[in-house]
């Protein structure tokens, strides 16, 4: 691994940082294959979204700061499938939560060996439903921040031979799961939760909505039970593409025609950098 700290060569930050005393910050998770980095401006744009509803946004020249480093210092070390993690946080500073009026970012770059989810994209995958409830707040829906403990609970809960756990809000209505957005197939139209309350906009998501005209996409709140009436399921994240799922709570689910066209269509997609 690989790290870069204010775009030096380090792999500490300080002890009084706010991004580890409150989770005061923002992260992004990037694919990255030699010669190119994966839906980079989504990335960025979520990121520099979150950055703004922090309160710390990133200036134009910082923007483009970060942009030329990821382009011209980071991308030449990649030589193999990698992943490049971003992390922001608001620095030090302010007196315990109130932040301090003009922050100075503290910006780590990572490259890190990437997962290999081959098998699972061809075979499939099963899920569970965590116990762990999300919380809603529209002010962060959608945002990568920094603060995942409910994440890392699930995580726990997580048993050995199942992939992922379905994360459900207080209403008992579908979220995503642990570190995926989730989508379902029923009688041909893709339907996916809607994250106006609460989750990760995540940016294959995103893709999958914006950038394929195969398929009409519903996004909408639902239970639990309109995904158990579905045809396929899969679940999706930058890294891992498209993941059939072949069972839920012990629900067998077929690996349809559906998500097997979708899914070469967005590896396609990676291939050339489309999206």
């Amino acid at each position: 691994m690989t790290w870069f700290v204010n775009y030096r060569l380090d792999n500490s930050v300080s002890v009084a940082d706010r991004g580890l005393a409150y989770g005061d910050g923002v992260f992004e998770t990037i694919r990255a294959l030699p010669h190119s980095l994966l839906q980079t401006e989504d990335h960025l744009s979520r990121l520099f979204r979150g950055l703004s509803k922090l309160a710390m946004p990133f200036s134009i020249d910082q923007q483009n700061t970060l942009k030329s480093f990821l382009n011209f210092q980071v991308l030449p070390l990649i030589n193999e499938e990698s992943v490049v993690k971003i992390i922001v946080t608001r620095g030090e500073g302010g007196r315990g939560y109130l932040a301090p009026e003009n922050c100075i970012q503290s910006i780590v770059i990572g490259i890190l060996p990437a997962p290999n989810y081959k098998v699972h994209q061809e075979k499939g995958v099963s899920l569970s439903v965590s116990p762990v409830p999300v919380s809603s707040n529209r002010f962060l829906a959608g945002i990568k921040h920094l603060n995942r403990l409910e994440n890392v609970i699930a995580k726990r809960f997580l048993m050995p031979f199942d992939f992922e756990a379905i994360m459900l809000n207080a209403d008992q209505e579908l979220v995503g799961c642990i570190q995926s957005n989730l989508f379902w197939y029923k009688q041909g139209v893709l339907y996916t939760p809607s994250l106006e309350k609460t989750g990760v906009q995540g940016t294959y998501r995103k893709a999958i909505i914006e950038q394929q005209a195969e398929y009409i996409v519903q996004v909408g709140r639902y239970l639990l039970s309109d995904l158990m009436a579905a045809d396929e399921v899969f679940i999706t994240n930058s890294l891992m593409g498209i993941v059939p799922v072949v069972s839920v709570t012990g629900m067998s689910f077929p690996i349809g025609c559906h998500t097997r066209k979708l899914q070469i269509l967005m590896q396609a997609k990676d291939m050339h950098g489309t999206h």
